[in-house]
């Protein structure tokens, strides 16, 4: 996923060799296995008090804004956002303040710029690339992650790993199948230094891990085809629905969205499929093409799929810190136990992407800590 991804780029570029061990790889068919594959994939900081997390958007952002300027063709675009709140409560007013302190181009929105309904409105507007709101076009961005990956002489292997501690020995590793396809055969070290768990939902079943702690936020958003739209936008409905727009480089747009809190339903529900559909044209009419949007159908929309994916959530947030996986194994010299540390960067529920590199370069330090 993304954050594996991003900390085996970041090792890599820091001089380790890396090797990826997956089930799943960027370009398979979707599966409600693979989160990062469903994911809408924006930056726009849901870290409030949480200090771990604020610094991980704040250091990603950074990145995102890096990589904008030195590959202005990279599958990230930035764009204008919006949020709309009809009434405003608690939460929502201390969403909106963080905004405005994270944002430097964060401005409040007058009320005759409002449309019916809403009472208040923020608006992220500057014309500065950099601060202005980053929007991941997802299947191109994995993509690009996977080939920075193997350009800077990462290796990958498809594999189905029952635990951690099968990396350390050969005699008890599951098949393995070199990604992407090679007429050569490489093969994989069984002695590593260290290992990057950044397995996401997959740590509630991974021996070795069993993170009883982690559980799924069932998300469920649509992909429309609608190259017009130019902005994107939050609307916090009445009955606590929200509805967000979310424009990729390709010219689809993400409109969502659920938050089901351990709800690992795989297929999308017509009801819920309906919804996100009357309140997106209610929020956003643009969303139909021009000429039918008085009309306000929700036939009209021009729907290229319906999406689910798991949000990997964790009680008590993100993962980061290390651990120690020990294997006896007569195999080796002196039928010693061996061990290494298991660097742990997983528990982002939905905040992968804006959290992805920063995650990355703390699990780095956490890993050149634990092999000093």
């Amino acid at each position: 996923g993304v954050v594996g991804l991003s900390t085996a780029i970041h090792a890599l570029e820091a001089g380790f060799e890396v090797t990826i061990f997956a089930e799943l790889f960027p370009g398979d068919k979707k599966s409600i296995k693979y989160t990062s594959c469903w994911a809408a994939a924006n930056h726009i900081s849901v870290a409030s008090t949480n200090a771990l997390l604020h610094q991980l958007e704040r250091e990603t952002f950074s990145a995102l804004a890096q990589l904008l300027k030195d590959n202005p063709l990279a599958p990230v675009m930035s764009q204008p956002h919006q949020e709309h709140v009809e009434t405003m409560r608690p939460e929502i007013q201390k969403q909106m303040d963080h905004l405005a302190q994270f944002y430097s181009d964060y401005r409040v929105m007058q009320p005759d710029e409002l449309p019916a309904g809403v009472s208040y409105g923020g608006e992220f507007t500057t014309a500065t690339e950099a601060t202005r709101k980053f929007f991941i076009d997802v299947p191109r961005y994995l993509l690009w992650l996977m080939d920075r990956f193997l350009a800077l002489g990462g290796q990958a292997f498809r594999a189905t790993l029952p635990s951690l501690s099968v990396l350390l020995s050969e005699d008890n590793c599951p098949t393995l199948a070199p990604f992407p396809p090679t007429s050569t055969n490489p093969t994989p070290s069984f002695n590593p230094a260290a290992i990057l768990n950044c397995t996401g939902i997959g740590a509630v079943s991974l021996g070795d891990v069993l993170d009883t702690d982690v559980f799924p936020t069932r998300g469920e958003v649509l992909i429309l085809r609608a190259p017009w739209i130019k902005y994107g936008l939050s609307h916090y409905y009445n009955d606590g629905h929200l509805s967000y727009v979310l424009p990729r480089q390709s010219g689809d747009v993400i409109l969502g969205g659920t938050f089901q809190v351990d709800d690992w339903h795989p297929t999308s529900r017509p009801e819920t499929v309906k919804l996100i559909k009357e309140r997106g044209i209610e929020a956003y009419p643009e969303l139909l093409p021009e000429g039918k949007r008085e009309s306000r159908n929700i036939q009209d929309l021009n729907v290229v799929e319906e999406c689910v994916g798991l949000r990997p959530t964790r009680k008590g947030g993100i993962r980061l810190e290390v651990t120690t996986l020990s294997l006896l194994n007569v195999n080796f010299q002196d039928a010693h136990s061996k061990s290494v540390p298991v660097v742990h960067n997983y528990g982002h529920g939905g905040a992968g992407y804006q959290s992805s590199w920063g995650s990355a370069k703390m699990a780095l330090e956490l890993l050149k800590s634990a092999l000093q």
